[in-house]
């Protein structure tokens, strides 16, 4: 029961759409959204022991309302090495800052679907984030 309880996390599109002050979001040159490469690594919930993807921007001067144009959620949909989707999940935008950590996503997932994960995209108005993952999904790197 509690991994079907993971699974629907998992592959649910959770969240109402964007939202926001309606504002328009921040572009790259050529009014092109503003592109960046994620960090994806493997990591374990604390609190409760449960394996996900963590999911993490390059830059915490990308984490502002600005540059989604003032929505409030995001779309993170990931894909096996075959281009399949195994996560498609809304979160909160800006994302999550933690001491210590870039701005980030936890996202809960089975075992089967992070030793198949291939590639992540974050998407939103004026943003389109990817990360790809050669291999395994390495271990998130302690604080030191």
């Amino acid at each position: 029961m509690l991994a079907a309880l993971v699974v629907g996390v998992i592959l649910a599109a959770g969240g109402s759409g964007g939202g926001g002050s309606g504002g328009k979001p921040e572009r790259g040159s050529g009014g092109k959204p503003v592109r960046a490469k994620l960090i994806l690594e493997r990591g374990v919930q604390p609190e409760s022991g449960y394996e996900e993807v963590i999911v993490s921007l390059p830059s915490q001067r990308l984490n502002n309302p600005g540059t989604t144009g003032g929505a409030t959620s995001v779309l993170l949909r990931c894909f096996d090495k075959h281009d399949r989707m195994t996560i498609h999940q809304r979160h909160h935008w800006p994302l999550v800052e933690e001491r210590g950590y870039p701005p980030h996503i936890h996202q809960p997932a089975v075992a089967k679907v992070l030793n198949g994960l291939g590639s992540c995209r974050l998407t939103g108005p004026g943003i389109d984030f990817a990360g790809r993952v050669a291999g395994r999904l390495p271990p998130i790197k302690p604080v030191q």
